[in-house]
């Protein structure tokens, strides 16, 4: 997909920020674009329900859990050739169903526009019930992923767009006319509209995520092609092949990011006084600092000194001084 010149307020985000702005609860994000992660992203809460919409500007790969207490509709305006949802190619006019406990695995290309929607599971599973059909747990998959190819909720999710985007305080309509909507186009979906991944996409998708599972496990050390082949299950062929597949870059420019990302969440998160930049880049196999800090700088726009500095000035302390020359 080719990068949009007009799109309005988009900002830079570090990715605990933009992470926590999609209103989940675990939510784990990793750029995949070499410069630093944006977005434009508008939000609003009504009658205990959230309401987002988001502009992503750079290559996410990430995964989230619904919380037991809640399910998320999601609904997308537009996305790119490489988007996927568990494996699965997702395109734009799409929609989502998300129900609580739910792990689920993604990977949206630089451009995709989404709205989504996390609402009360009790006010869900009431609308479900009412709609005369089997028990909601039954009819997951049904529900999952499926091409929206109704014009009314097509408008409703851009009108929920629209609003959301407003300065002023805007009045929503009832949450429970959007989930009886989503449900009805959902369940009255035909097969050809519930997308399922070829034989191949599926095999891509296992050998991908654990050779993922395997450089997670072992990010402090070295890893070499020869063992993330045998942990994946895959030839050095096949495995470049699955990441290319799905993610549009090699396994070791992945596991490069991968690093990064990970000691960028670490240097967010890091308790006062507890962490240093040394440690963070060492616990997660970066063994040349200085190479690591040039890496760091150019994908998310700071020294990772300034990163650890802002984690923890809330409490009044100054580390910078300790790391001079990073």
């Amino acid at each position: 997909m080719s990068r949009p010149f007009d799109v309005p307020g988009l900002e830079d985000y570090d990715l605990v920020t933009l992470g926590a702005a999609l209103g989940v609860c675990e939510v784990d994000l990793l750029t995949l674009s070499p410069a630093r992660p944006r977005a434009a992203i508008s939000t609003k809460t009504h009658d205990g329900v959230t309401y987002l919409s988001a502009h992503i500007d750079f290559d996410v790969r990430g995964s989230l859990t619904v919380p037991d207490d809640a399910c998320m509709l999601v609904y997308l305006h537009e996305a790119g050739e490489r988007s996927w949802c568990q494996g699965v190619s997702v395109e734009s006019d799409m929609a989502v169903t998300l129900l609580r406990g739910t792990p689920t695995d993604f990977m949206f290309e630089r451009g995709t526009r989404f709205t989504l929607v996390i609402a009360p599971y009790a006010r869900f599973r009431a609308r479900f019930m009412a709609s005369d059909h089997a028990d909601v747990d039954m009819a997951a998959q049904r529900l999952r992923l499926f091409s929206v190819h109704s014009e009314h909720l097509k408008r409703a999710y851009r009108q929920i767009r629209d609003r959301v985007k407003e300065a002023d305080e805007v009045a929503f309509g009832p949450v429970e006319d959007l989930l009886d909507e989503h449900i009805r186009v959902a369940l009255g979906s035909s097969s050809e509209e519930r997308p399922v991944a070829s034989r191949g996409r599926r095999a891509h998708y296992q050998v991908m995520r654990r050779a993922e599972r395997f450089m997670r496990a072992n990010l402090r050390r070295d890893i070499y092609s020869q063992e993330l082949c045998q942990a994946a299950g895959a030839s050095e062929r096949g495995l470049r092949y699955a990441f290319d597949d799905l993610l549009g870059i090699p396994p070791n420019r992945y596991l490069a990011m991968l690093r990064l990302c990970t000691a960028h969440r670490s240097l967010i998160t890091a308790e006062a006084g507890r962490r240093s930049v040394k440690s963070v880049a060492l616990s997660c196999g970066m063994w040349d600092l200085s190479r690591f800090a040039e890496k760091y700088r150019s994908v998310f726009g700071e020294q990772p000194r300034e990163t650890l500095t802002r984690s923890v000035a809330a409490e009044d302390l100054t580390t910078a001084g300790e790391y001079d020359g990073w």
